[in-house]
Parts: structure tokens; C-alpha cells; sequence
């Protein structure tokens, strides 16, 4: 077997690559989601983009625009109701994004067209053509360059909202602000792993670097790696196998989260046993 031979066909190089860039920048992004408590608003965001899709289609519109739109009506939605209805954010977020998911699987029954409900739902990156990958391309720099600017607002704004709030920061902006960069994001992943995963690459990677470090930039730097390097090896592996390439960048991710939950120096489960044999030896 040529461990080369992936890398010797246009569409798998295509597919390593991109999966990789969307891999960081979803790795990235992640750590704000874990430090806010966002792991389900990601949830919501990804499968509330469908109707946009479909609409999108229909208006003859890019895809992607139709997407991000549809993500950020829909996040502006749940915000509003939460406001009125008074209900748990967790009710909010599961009604709101059933129910787009819902209105986007009723209009692709509606309108039948060549779009593929499945490569919606679990993605297709070995079949991206090089406008999807120029959209990717420049929805990645967006987020990476808003990022880079804006990451120590956004950490403030995570960690404690009312402390950023009595220093003048404007929260209302930096909440819609990561808002927008999440529904971005996840329209990028969604050619990648599809609707259905795109929660876990915009999850598991902050979730791992959260149990290996107590430091926001280090986090920030083993998130990125690990969401990088899994895509490029998930996509890799998935010609060896013949397998869903989103489902084996997602199995890496969760293997690599399940090590470091097992075996992370301070955080793991190994070290938490530890602590507690020590507790129970000085008490003795």
C-alpha cells in the first residue's frame, strides 16, 4: 500500500487542505464557545442554516449567503424569544432549531432541485468545486482576521460578561459579533462534515484544550493544532477506508478529547484519582 497515494489525486489534495483550514479556524473559534457555555447555541446554528440553503437555491443565490443569513435571523430569533417567553435558554435553543431544521427539510420536499438533502445533512468535501473553495477560503480569513483582532474583547466577554460591561466594553456588539463569526463558520463546515457534525468540530477541539491547560493562549494554540490536525488526518484516512470523511475527522477529534480526558495532567481522570488518594493518605 502507497501511503502517498491520496496526494496523487486533485480532489483528495483539495479535500485535505480545505478540511484542514476549516478545521483550525472551527478549533478556534471553539475555545469561545466552551468558555461562554455556547456548546448548543453551535448545535442550533448549524442545523438552522438548512433553509437558508434552500432559499438561497431558490433566489439563486450563493449558498453560503443564504446560509449565514438564515444563522444569524435565526440567532437573532432566539435571543428575542428567551427575552419575551422567559423560558430556559436550553428550551429556546431546542424549539428554535428544530423548527428551522424542520422548515429547511420541508422546502428541499417542496422545491425538489439537484441539491443533495444528504451532502447537506453529512457534508461531501471530496466533491467541492473551487468556488466552494474560494468561499471557504474567504469565510476562514474573515473569521481568523475578526479573531485575531478582537480575541482578548471576546475572552473578556466570555469569561465575565458583567465585568466587560463595567469597562465600557459593548457587550451587545461583542454578543452579536460572536454570534455572526459562529454562523459563519459553520456555513464554511458545512461542506466538511455537514450539518449534523459541524457541532463537534466546533466543540470538541476547545473541550480537549480546555482539560490540557489552564491558559487562554495555549488553549487557543493546542485547540487549533488538534481541529487542524485531525481534519488533515481524517480526511487522509478516509481514502484508506473508504469512509465518511467528516465522520473520521469527527472520531479523531472524540478519540483525542477521550485521551486527554483520561490522561491530562491536572484534568484527567488519572490525576483527579490521584488527588484524591493524596487527600485521603495526608487525612489518614
Amino acid at each position: 500500500m502507497n501511503l502517498l497515494t491520496p496526494l496523487e489525486y486533485d480532489y483528495m489534495l483539495k479535500a485535505i487542505l480545505v478540511s484542514g483550514l476549516i478545521g483550525a479556524v472551527c478549533a478556534f473559534l471553539s475555545c469561545f464557545i466552551t468558555l461562554k457555555g455556547w456548546s448548543l447555541m453551535g448545535d442550533a446554528l448549524s442545523h438552522a442554516v438548512v433553509p437558508g440553503v434552500s432559499l438561497a437555491w431558490l433566489a439563486g443565490l450563493p449558498f453560503s449567503l443564504g446560509a449565514f443569513i438564515a444563522g444569524v435571523i435565526a440567532a437573532i430569533t432566539m435571543g428575542w424569544l428567551k427575552r419575551k417567553s422567559g423560558l430556559r435558554e436550553d428550551a429556546v435553543i431546542g424549539i428554535v432549531f428544530t423548527s428551522w431544521f424542520a422548515l429547511g427539510l420541508l422546502l428541499l420536499s417542496l422545491f425538489p432541485s439537484h441539491l443533495n438533502l444528504k451532502t447537506i445533512i453529512l457534508g461531501n468535501i471530496l466533491a467541492i468545486s473551487d468556488p466552494d473553495i474560494l468561499q471557504v477560503v474567504v469565510i476562514a480569513g474573515i473569521s481568523i482576521l475578526v479573531l485575531a483582532l478582537k480575541w482578548r474583547d471576546l475572552l473578556l466577554y466570555c469569561f465575565d460578561e458583567a465585568h466587560a460591561r463595567s469597562l465600557g466594553m459593548n457587550t451587545s456588539f461583542l454578543h452579536f459579533l460572536l454570534l455572526a463569526l459562529l454562523s459563519a463558520t459553520a456555513v464554511a463546515a458545512l461542506q466538511t462534515v455537514g450539518a449534523c457534525l459541524v457541532v463537534a468540530m466546533l466543540v470538541t477541539p476547545g473541550a480537549t484544550a480546555y482539560l490540557l491547560t489552564d491558559r487562554f493562549g495555549r488553549m487557543l494554540g493546542m485547540a487549533t493544532a488538534i481541529g487542524a490536525g485531525c481534519s488533515v488526518l481524517g480526511a487522509y484516512l478516509s481514502y484508506f477506508i473508504n469512509g465518511s470523511t467528516g465522520g473520521c475527522i469527527v472520531v479523531l477529534q472524540t478519540l483525542v478529547f477521550l485521551l486527554a480526558l483520561v490522561f491530562a495532567p491536572k484534568h484527567g481522570l488519572l490525576a483527579s484519582r490521584r488527588i484524591r488518594r493524596l487527600a485521603a493518605s495526608n487525612l489518614a
